[in-house]
């Protein structure tokens, strides 16, 4: 008569765990924010950060002061900010774009005669949404572009990003001496541009 009160008493256990341990994996982090509509209103609240699942990059959930829930897609609004970085509605030339006319969010990584922007997102793993879907632990890809103070954005291509990098910095030597390091790569693109703004 012993077996099934235990056997019972596993299953209530196995039962608490799961339950218990469930809300653990979907907590967010949620950062202060606000975004800024097309319309130039100002919706302020809590944003949480969660690339591959929660998609920050074409859409943005917000918490407002009153506990309300808002969803904003990429062509509702200007930009975003949360956790003091600021995101822009922009066009790309590659990533997750399908049915969004080619406008995601990039992040603000530097500003001065050229602004930085960084766009980061999860490609799509068969019928997985993310990577994490896909079982492959990544941050994601990143690509950058940058934007003239005229307002023209520039794409660094994968294959060819030296080449418009090279252009961008051909008048500073200390910027090319950056990019004939051996070890330069795509991701240390940041570095030759910071130089870039801080010759100007």
């Amino acid at each position: 008569m012993r077996k099934p009160i235990h056997i019972f008493t596993n299953i209530i256990f196995f039962i608490f765990l799961s339950v218990a341990f469930h809300p653990l994996k979907a907590q967010k982090m949620f950062y202060p924010g606000y975004v800024v509509t097309n319309n130039g209103d100002t919706v302020r609240g809590k944003i949480p950060y969660d690339i591959g699942n929660n998609n920050n990059y074409h859409i943005v959930d917000l918490r407002d002061d009153k506990g309300y829930s808002h969803k904003f897609n990429v062509w509702q609004i200007k930009m975003y900010s949360f956790n003091n970085e600021e995101y822009y509605t922009k066009k790309c030339e590659r990533g997750e774009t399908i049915h969004r006319k080619g406008l995601v969010f990039m992040h603000k990584a530097q500003e001065g005669k050229v602004t930085l922007y960084e766009y980061e997102y999860v490609r799509k793993i068969g019928a997985a949404r993310s990577y994490e879907e896909g079982g492959i632990a990544s941050e994601g890809d990143k690509d950058f572009y940058y934007e003239t103070k005229e307002g023209e954005l520039v794409y660094f291509p994968r294959l060819t990003y030296k080449k418009v990098l090279r252009e961008l910095v051909s008048s500073y030597d200390d910027c090319l001496k950056i990019m004939s390091d051996k070890d330069f790569e795509y991701k240390k693109i940041p570095e030759v541009v910071k130089c870039y703004n801080e010759q100007n």
